[in-house]
Protein backbone atom coordinates (compact mmCIF):
# COMPACT_ATOMS: atom_id res chain seq x y z
CA UNK A 1 0.00 0.00 0.00
CA UNK A 2 1.18 3.29 -0.51
CA UNK A 3 1.62 6.12 2.08
CA UNK A 4 -0.98 8.62 3.40
CA UNK A 5 -0.28 11.96 3.90
CA UNK A 6 -1.99 13.63 7.02
CA UNK A 7 -3.07 17.33 7.76
CA UNK A 8 -1.30 18.73 10.81
CA UNK A 9 -4.70 18.86 12.57
CA UNK A 10 -5.42 15.49 11.90
CA UNK A 11 -1.88 14.43 13.45
CA UNK A 12 -2.27 16.78 16.27
CA UNK A 13 -5.59 15.25 17.17
CA UNK A 14 -4.28 12.02 16.95
CA UNK A 15 -1.56 12.99 19.78
CA UNK A 16 -4.92 13.95 21.45
CA UNK A 17 -6.60 11.05 21.33
CA UNK A 18 -3.92 8.65 22.05
CA UNK A 19 -3.71 10.40 25.58
CA UNK A 20 -7.85 9.58 26.24
CA UNK A 21 -7.96 6.63 28.89
CA UNK A 22 -11.85 6.30 29.12
CA UNK A 23 -14.97 7.61 27.58
CA UNK A 24 -17.98 8.24 29.07
CA UNK A 25 -21.37 8.25 26.72
CA UNK A 26 -24.76 9.64 27.91
CA UNK A 27 -26.37 7.60 26.18
CA UNK A 28 -25.06 5.24 22.86
CA UNK A 29 -26.79 4.54 20.04
CA UNK A 30 -25.68 0.66 18.93
CA UNK A 31 -26.90 0.63 15.69
CA UNK A 32 -25.03 3.71 14.80
CA UNK A 33 -21.76 2.28 16.95
CA UNK A 34 -21.52 -1.03 15.15
CA UNK A 35 -22.01 0.63 11.83
CA UNK A 36 -19.09 3.17 12.49
CA UNK A 37 -17.07 0.33 13.91
CA UNK A 38 -17.86 -1.70 10.74
CA UNK A 39 -17.47 1.16 8.71
CA UNK A 40 -13.46 1.42 10.03
CA UNK A 41 -12.82 -2.15 9.58
CA UNK A 42 -13.43 -3.17 12.40
CA UNK A 43 -14.35 -6.89 13.11
CA UNK A 44 -17.15 -6.66 15.48
CA UNK A 45 -20.44 -7.96 13.50
CA UNK A 46 -23.28 -5.84 12.58
CA UNK A 47 -26.50 -6.86 15.02
CA UNK A 48 -29.51 -7.07 12.74
CA UNK A 49 -32.41 -5.02 13.70
CA UNK A 50 -35.80 -6.85 15.01
CA UNK A 51 -38.25 -6.36 12.69
CA UNK A 52 -41.53 -4.86 13.79
CA UNK A 53 -44.72 -5.69 11.92
CA UNK A 54 -47.83 -4.88 12.11
CA UNK A 55 -49.46 -8.91 12.85
CA UNK A 56 -53.33 -9.14 11.39
CA UNK A 57 -55.38 -11.86 13.09
CA UNK A 58 -58.64 -13.25 11.00
CA UNK A 59 -61.03 -15.35 13.18
CA UNK A 60 -61.64 -19.06 12.03
CA UNK A 61 -64.91 -19.56 9.77
CA UNK A 62 -67.63 -20.92 11.64
CA UNK A 63 -68.51 -24.49 11.20
CA UNK A 64 -70.98 -25.54 8.36
CA UNK A 65 -73.79 -26.89 10.30
CA UNK A 66 -76.47 -28.66 8.35
CA UNK A 67 -79.64 -30.13 9.31
CA UNK A 68 -81.28 -33.18 6.54
CA UNK A 69 -84.44 -34.77 7.16
CA UNK A 70 -86.40 -36.93 4.71
CA UNK A 71 -89.05 -39.21 4.65
CA UNK A 72 -89.39 -42.42 2.43
CA UNK A 73 -90.51 -46.17 2.23
CA UNK A 74 -88.50 -49.19 2.24
CA UNK A 75 -89.33 -52.97 0.82
CA UNK A 76 -89.80 -55.14 3.45
CA UNK A 77 -88.00 -57.45 1.95
CA UNK A 78 -84.94 -55.20 1.37
CA UNK A 79 -84.40 -54.88 5.51
CA UNK A 80 -82.55 -57.01 7.47
CA UNK A 81 -83.90 -58.41 10.86
CA UNK A 82 -80.70 -58.28 13.85
CA UNK A 83 -80.51 -58.32 17.42
CA UNK A 84 -82.02 -55.22 18.89
CA UNK A 85 -83.48 -53.88 15.32
CA UNK A 86 -83.66 -53.29 11.36
CA UNK A 87 -80.94 -52.59 8.77
CA UNK A 88 -81.02 -51.31 5.78
CA UNK A 89 -79.04 -48.78 3.47
CA UNK A 90 -79.79 -46.20 1.96
CA UNK A 91 -78.61 -43.10 -0.36
CA UNK A 92 -80.34 -39.82 0.64
CA UNK A 93 -81.19 -37.03 -1.29
CA UNK A 94 -78.92 -34.08 0.28
CA UNK A 95 -75.94 -36.54 1.23
CA UNK A 96 -73.83 -37.87 -0.97
CA UNK A 97 -72.75 -41.25 0.66
CA UNK A 98 -74.94 -44.13 1.30
CA UNK A 99 -75.61 -44.70 4.90
CA UNK A 100 -76.07 -47.92 6.80
CA UNK A 101 -79.39 -47.48 9.11
CA UNK A 102 -80.41 -49.00 11.69
CA UNK A 103 -83.92 -48.80 13.56
CA UNK A 104 -83.93 -49.96 17.09
CA UNK A 105 -86.24 -52.41 18.65
CA UNK A 106 -85.11 -54.84 21.39
CA UNK A 107 -88.27 -57.13 20.77
CA UNK A 108 -86.82 -58.24 17.19
CA UNK A 109 -84.30 -60.80 16.55
CA UNK A 110 -82.24 -62.20 14.17
CA UNK A 111 -84.05 -65.43 13.55
CA UNK A 112 -87.35 -63.12 12.48
CA UNK A 113 -85.48 -62.15 9.04
CA UNK A 114 -86.35 -65.67 7.74
CA UNK A 115 -89.91 -64.95 8.37
CA UNK A 116 -90.36 -61.39 7.65
CA UNK A 117 -92.85 -61.82 5.04
CA UNK A 118 -95.16 -63.55 8.41
CA UNK A 119 -94.26 -59.87 9.64
CA UNK A 120 -95.74 -58.12 6.71
CA UNK A 121 -98.91 -59.93 6.56
CA UNK A 122 -99.62 -58.99 10.25
CA UNK A 123 -98.23 -55.38 9.56
CA UNK A 124 -100.77 -55.17 6.51
CA UNK A 125 -97.68 -53.44 4.30
CA UNK A 126 -95.27 -54.36 1.85
CA UNK A 127 -92.76 -51.16 2.80
CA UNK A 128 -92.12 -49.41 5.99
CA UNK A 129 -91.88 -45.79 6.22
CA UNK A 130 -88.66 -44.79 6.80
CA UNK A 131 -87.78 -40.69 8.30
CA UNK A 132 -84.22 -40.28 8.79
CA UNK A 133 -82.46 -36.79 10.60
CA UNK A 134 -78.92 -36.93 9.89
CA UNK A 135 -76.66 -33.65 11.41
CA UNK A 136 -73.67 -32.84 9.33
CA UNK A 137 -70.51 -30.39 10.44
CA UNK A 138 -68.44 -29.40 7.20
CA UNK A 139 -70.25 -32.58 5.60
CA UNK A 140 -68.90 -35.01 7.90
CA UNK A 141 -71.67 -37.09 10.11
CA UNK A 142 -72.47 -35.89 13.29
CA UNK A 143 -75.33 -37.80 14.45
CA UNK A 144 -77.96 -40.43 12.80
CA UNK A 145 -81.84 -40.89 13.83
CA UNK A 146 -83.65 -42.99 11.89
CA UNK A 147 -87.61 -44.56 12.96
CA UNK A 148 -90.53 -46.13 11.96
CA UNK A 149 -93.74 -46.57 12.60
CA UNK A 150 -94.45 -50.12 11.87
CA UNK A 151 -91.29 -50.95 13.48
CA UNK A 152 -92.31 -49.69 16.06
CA UNK A 153 -95.24 -51.66 16.43
CA UNK A 154 -93.42 -54.45 16.47
CA UNK A 155 -94.18 -55.95 20.35
CA UNK A 156 -94.32 -59.42 22.22
CA UNK A 157 -98.33 -59.59 20.92
CA UNK A 158 -97.52 -58.25 17.02
CA UNK A 159 -94.88 -60.92 17.43
CA UNK A 160 -97.30 -63.88 19.05
CA UNK A 161 -99.44 -63.06 15.94
CA UNK A 162 -96.61 -63.48 13.73
CA UNK A 163 -95.93 -66.90 15.31
CA UNK A 164 -99.40 -68.07 15.20
CA UNK A 165 -99.63 -67.36 11.19
CA UNK A 166 -96.67 -68.70 10.64
CA UNK A 167 -97.65 -72.39 12.75
CA UNK A 168 -100.90 -71.58 10.50
CA UNK A 169 -98.82 -71.59 7.14
CA UNK A 170 -97.33 -75.13 8.50
CA UNK A 171 -100.62 -77.15 8.35
CA UNK A 172 -101.68 -75.81 5.06
CA UNK A 173 -98.81 -77.95 3.64
CA UNK A 174 -99.41 -80.88 1.37
CA UNK A 175 -97.62 -84.03 2.64
CA UNK A 176 -97.10 -86.81 0.35
CA UNK A 177 -98.82 -90.27 0.42
CA UNK A 178 -96.19 -93.33 1.77
CA UNK A 179 -93.88 -90.80 3.76
CA UNK A 180 -93.51 -90.94 7.39
CA UNK A 181 -96.79 -89.87 9.58
CA UNK A 182 -95.25 -89.13 13.33
CA UNK A 183 -92.68 -86.07 13.20
CA UNK A 184 -91.20 -84.40 16.74
CA UNK A 185 -91.91 -80.98 16.84
CA UNK A 186 -88.04 -80.51 15.14
CA UNK A 187 -88.81 -82.79 12.51
CA UNK A 188 -92.26 -81.13 11.82
CA UNK A 189 -91.06 -77.48 11.27
CA UNK A 190 -88.23 -78.59 9.23
CA UNK A 191 -90.61 -80.08 7.33
CA UNK A 192 -93.67 -77.77 6.51
CA UNK A 193 -91.78 -74.61 7.23
CA UNK A 194 -90.81 -72.50 4.80
CA UNK A 195 -87.40 -72.45 3.82
CA UNK A 196 -84.43 -71.65 5.91
CA UNK A 197 -86.12 -70.93 8.62
CA UNK A 198 -84.85 -72.71 11.78
CA UNK A 199 -87.46 -74.82 14.18
CA UNK A 200 -86.91 -72.96 17.19
CA UNK A 201 -87.21 -69.35 15.90
CA UNK A 202 -89.90 -68.98 17.73
CA UNK A 203 -90.90 -72.37 19.08
CA UNK A 204 -88.22 -73.81 22.20
CA UNK A 205 -90.26 -77.32 22.80
CA UNK A 206 -92.54 -79.07 21.20
CA UNK A 207 -95.34 -78.20 24.03
CA UNK A 208 -95.05 -74.49 22.94
CA UNK A 209 -95.48 -75.66 19.40
CA UNK A 210 -98.53 -77.89 20.82
CA UNK A 211 -99.87 -74.98 22.28
CA UNK A 212 -100.14 -72.51 19.47
CA UNK A 213 -101.79 -75.14 16.89
CA UNK A 214 -104.51 -75.56 19.69
CA UNK A 215 -104.88 -71.91 19.52
CA UNK A 216 -105.20 -71.71 15.98
CA UNK A 217 -107.70 -74.57 15.78
CA UNK A 218 -111.15 -74.79 16.58
CA UNK A 219 -110.81 -78.37 17.84
CA UNK A 220 -113.57 -80.33 18.68
CA UNK A 221 -111.13 -82.20 21.39
CA UNK A 222 -109.18 -79.24 23.08
CA UNK A 223 -110.34 -81.08 26.27
CA UNK A 224 -109.27 -84.36 25.47
CA UNK A 225 -106.15 -82.59 24.06
CA UNK A 226 -105.54 -80.54 27.27
CA UNK A 227 -105.86 -83.44 28.93
CA UNK A 228 -103.23 -85.76 27.44
CA UNK A 229 -100.66 -83.21 27.15
CA UNK A 230 -101.16 -82.81 30.84
CA UNK A 231 -100.64 -86.55 31.08
CA UNK A 232 -98.02 -86.93 28.44
CA UNK A 233 -94.26 -88.09 29.43
CA UNK A 234 -91.83 -85.81 28.08
CA UNK A 235 -89.00 -87.19 29.79
CA UNK A 236 -89.54 -90.54 28.07
CA UNK A 237 -90.88 -89.66 24.43
CA UNK A 238 -91.20 -86.57 22.78
CA UNK A 239 -94.70 -85.55 22.00
CA UNK A 240 -95.42 -86.57 18.05
CA UNK A 241 -97.15 -84.54 15.38
CA UNK A 242 -99.41 -86.13 12.85
CA UNK A 243 -99.66 -83.85 9.52
CA UNK A 244 -102.99 -85.48 8.15
CA UNK A 245 -105.26 -86.04 9.60
CA UNK A 246 -103.68 -82.92 11.90
CA UNK A 247 -102.86 -85.13 15.39
CA UNK A 248 -101.00 -85.51 17.98
CA UNK A 249 -99.38 -89.04 19.36
CA UNK A 250 -98.91 -88.81 23.31
CA UNK A 251 -97.17 -91.06 25.84
CA UNK A 252 -98.73 -91.91 29.10
CA UNK A 253 -97.69 -93.77 31.97
CA UNK A 254 -99.79 -96.59 33.36
CA UNK A 255 -98.62 -99.04 36.66
CA UNK A 256 -97.36 -101.84 33.75
CA UNK A 257 -97.37 -100.65 30.37
CA UNK A 258 -96.56 -97.52 28.67
CA UNK A 259 -99.74 -96.39 26.74
CA UNK A 260 -99.30 -94.39 23.19
CA UNK A 261 -102.70 -92.43 22.29
CA UNK A 262 -103.37 -90.86 18.89
CA UNK A 263 -105.87 -88.16 18.97
CA UNK A 264 -107.08 -85.83 16.71
CA UNK A 265 -107.53 -82.31 16.20
CA UNK A 266 -110.90 -81.70 14.30
CA UNK A 267 -111.70 -85.06 12.63
CA UNK A 268 -114.41 -87.65 15.06
CA UNK A 269 -112.50 -90.43 15.02
CA UNK A 270 -111.97 -91.97 18.41
CA UNK A 271 -109.12 -92.26 20.39
CA UNK A 272 -106.47 -95.09 19.45
CA UNK A 273 -104.72 -96.47 22.49
CA UNK A 274 -101.56 -98.69 22.37
CA UNK A 275 -99.86 -100.77 24.44
CA UNK A 276 -96.09 -100.84 25.12
CA UNK A 277 -93.81 -102.60 28.39
CA UNK A 278 -92.62 -100.20 30.54
CA UNK A 279 -88.42 -100.10 30.75
CA UNK A 280 -87.70 -100.83 27.25
CA UNK A 281 -87.13 -97.89 25.13
CA UNK A 282 -86.24 -100.10 22.22
CA UNK A 283 -89.19 -101.79 22.15
CA UNK A 284 -90.90 -98.52 22.80
CA UNK A 285 -89.56 -97.05 19.77
CA UNK A 286 -90.02 -99.93 17.55
CA UNK A 287 -93.69 -99.54 18.63
CA UNK A 288 -94.28 -96.09 17.47
CA UNK A 289 -92.32 -97.07 14.32
CA UNK A 290 -95.30 -99.71 14.15
CA UNK A 291 -97.64 -96.92 14.71
CA UNK A 292 -96.31 -94.68 12.07
CA UNK A 293 -96.89 -97.14 9.34
CA UNK A 294 -100.48 -97.92 10.61
CA UNK A 295 -101.20 -94.61 10.38
CA UNK A 296 -99.73 -94.06 7.01
CA UNK A 297 -102.13 -97.44 6.43
CA UNK A 298 -105.20 -95.95 7.54
CA UNK A 299 -104.67 -92.46 5.41
CA UNK A 300 -104.31 -94.84 2.45
CA UNK A 301 -106.67 -97.71 2.87
CA UNK A 302 -109.58 -95.84 5.15
CA UNK A 303 -109.31 -97.35 9.08
CA UNK A 304 -111.71 -100.15 8.48
CA UNK A 305 -109.47 -102.10 6.50
CA UNK A 306 -107.05 -101.72 9.53
CA UNK A 307 -109.71 -102.85 11.90
CA UNK A 308 -110.71 -105.91 10.07
CA UNK A 309 -107.04 -107.28 9.44
CA UNK A 310 -105.13 -106.01 12.59
CA UNK A 311 -104.26 -108.34 15.20
CA UNK A 312 -102.63 -105.76 17.76
CA UNK A 313 -104.41 -105.74 21.14
CA UNK A 314 -105.31 -102.40 20.79
CA UNK A 315 -108.35 -100.07 22.19
CA UNK A 316 -110.72 -97.14 20.74
CA UNK A 317 -112.34 -95.12 23.03
CA UNK A 318 -114.99 -93.34 21.15
CA UNK A 319 -115.93 -89.52 21.63
CA UNK A 320 -119.66 -88.47 22.65
CA UNK A 321 -120.64 -85.09 21.11
CA UNK A 322 -124.62 -85.27 22.43
CA UNK A 323 -125.74 -82.41 23.95
CA UNK A 324 -127.12 -84.55 27.09
CA UNK A 325 -124.41 -85.91 27.84
CA UNK A 326 -120.59 -84.28 29.03
CA UNK A 327 -118.67 -86.18 26.62
CA UNK A 328 -115.21 -84.83 27.97
CA UNK A 329 -116.26 -86.34 31.45
CA UNK A 330 -117.21 -89.90 29.93
CA UNK A 331 -114.21 -89.74 27.68
CA UNK A 332 -111.95 -88.97 30.44
CA UNK A 333 -113.16 -91.74 32.70
CA UNK A 334 -112.90 -94.77 30.61
CA UNK A 335 -109.49 -93.67 29.38
CA UNK A 336 -108.67 -93.69 32.66
CA UNK A 337 -109.82 -97.59 32.97
CA UNK A 338 -107.56 -98.26 30.56
CA UNK A 339 -104.26 -97.03 31.04
CA UNK A 340 -104.27 -97.72 35.26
Amino acid sequence: MGESEFSFTQIQLAEDLNKVEVITFREINTPGLFATLNGSGSLIPQASQPVYRKQTYFAPPEPRIQTITETFYVPIKNIQFRQGGVFFRQKLKEHRETLDLIISNPEIFEEFDAVKNYFANVLGTRKIEVTVEVETKDYAITSVKVRSPEIARIDKQLIEQVRLEFVKSTMSKKTLEGEKSLFTAEEYLDTFADENVKPDTFHKSDQELFEDLLTISNTKHYKHLRFLSSKHDHATMKLRFVPKPFSFVFLLEGKINYHIVWETLNTEEATYVWDAPKGDKKLLKATLGKIDHIINQIKAKGKLLYLITTEDSFKRIYHDYSESVDGFLKWKTELENVIN
